[in-house]
């Protein structure tokens, strides 16, 4: 009868022991799932619940020393079940937010998804920057048009400078957009139309690098032909920013003084709203897009931000704002994830002239030549 008893006991307990090992196993297994579903199959209410999963660990635990702190925030915020979040990772429907049940449904729906972090002049959710999808084949058209204009280098010599280092790098991961009017194709209906391997908003990198340089900031802008690489690779421009990656990872292992990351895009948008008019001159837009999954997307925004009120107080509605995208709504990092100070900027639209093109790059040039000796003097 002991033996029997000690069987018994025996056998419970290894019982118990091959449960606690398989439960650490399973939540082993289903922390791996989460983690590769977010940085492969990119489900978006997995990402966002993430993105708040600190915060509410470190709530609970805080709560568990003081409720006092909490009760607000428990208040505010319902914890999540387990089934709850299983569905809502699988499906993408999130039970606290309608427009996810008809997101996926209805064309253009997802860029509501799309965080306004500063609305600039006429800028709202019917109006946000329109992601860059073009056909193959339109990625090697050698389009040519009207020549763009020689710089015209800032009338003072700087007082400072950064002598022969080069701290910008210009890189565009949509070389091929370009212009309707710089192509003579003024008015298209077709905004695919508006790209070239030749006549592209490359052409306007060179001139920020020479206007930076006028101000005494040495700047690289990489003219690299992604279209073409993308088509040697077999693959569609939605692997524009892979690509365009090795670009930047390649200079940065090259030139260990670079600073600051732009990378240059071109709007989809027509122009009643990418365009201002100020004191009877017309400028292109600017539009400054954040990627919500990089790590350092806190000190990305700080930047934009900057630009954006430093413009906002010299040209007022010359920027359309600040944006923060994440998986949902676009590439989600845009490779920002590789410098605390990477940016991707867009420069107009598809209807925007030389002339307009031109006076927002001397704009842009103008006010970060300010920030950088700015934050250059501050940091000694």
């Amino acid at each position: 009868m002991k033996r029997s008893y000690f069987y018994v006991q025996k056998t419970r307990v290894s019982k118990l022991f091959l449960f606690i090992l398989v439960a650490i196993i399973s939540m082993f297994l289903f922390t791996s799932m989460m983690v590769t579903s977010l940085k492969h199959a990119k489900s978006t209410y997995l990402y966002s619940f993430l993105g708040e999963l600190s915060m509410n660990g470190y709530m609970y635990a805080f709560g568990m020393e003081n409720h006092y702190f909490t009760q607000e925030y428990r208040s505010l915020n319902k914890e999540s079940s387990l089934s709850t979040l299983f569905l809502s990772t699988v499906t993408n429907i999130r039970f606290n937010d309608v427009r996810s049940l008809i997101g996926t449904e209805l064309p253009g729906f997802t860029k509501y998804d799309t965080e306004i972090l500063i609305a600039g002049e006429g800028t709202n959710y019917s109006n946000l920057p329109i992601e860059s999808s073009v056909p193959l084949e339109e990625l090697t058209k050698e389009r040519k048009g009207e020549a763009v204009p020689p710089v015209e280098a800032p009338k003072q010599k700087p007082p400072s400078s950064t002598g022969s280092k080069k701290v910008v790098f210009i890189y565009h991961s949509h070389s091929w957009e370009s212009y309707l009017p710089m192509l003579n194709l003024n008015n298209d209906p077709n905004a695919n139309k508006a790209s070239s391997s030749v006549s592209n908003i490359s052409i306007f990198g060179d001139r920020l690098r020479e206007q930076l340089e006028g101000y005494g900031i040495g700047t690289t802008n990489d003219k690299t032909d992604i279209g073409k690489l993308l088509i040697s690779k077999g693959l569609n421009s939605n692997s524009s920013y892979k690509v365009s990656r090795q670009v930047v990872q390649t200079a940065m292992t090259g030139n260990k003084d670079l600073q600051y990351f732009f990378d240059i895009h071109r709007d989809s948008a027509r122009k009643p709203v990418t365009t201002k008019v100020l004191n009877g001159k017309s400028y292109a837009k600017f539009y400054f897009i954040i990627g919500a999954g990089n790590k350092n997307y806190a000190q990305n925004e700080k930047l934009a931000q900057a630009l954006h009120d430093m413009i906002q107080n010299k040209y007022p509605g010359v920027s359309r704002g600040v944006g923060r995208k994440d998986f949902r709504t676009g590439n989600g990092i845009y490779n920002q994830d590789l410098s605390g100070q990477a940016i991707l900027i867009e420069l107009g639209g598809v209807d925007n002239t030389v002339e307009e093109l031109n006076r927002s790059i001397d704009v842009l040039a103008e006010v970060f030549s300010e920030y950088f000796w700015q934050a250059e003097r501050v940091n000694g």
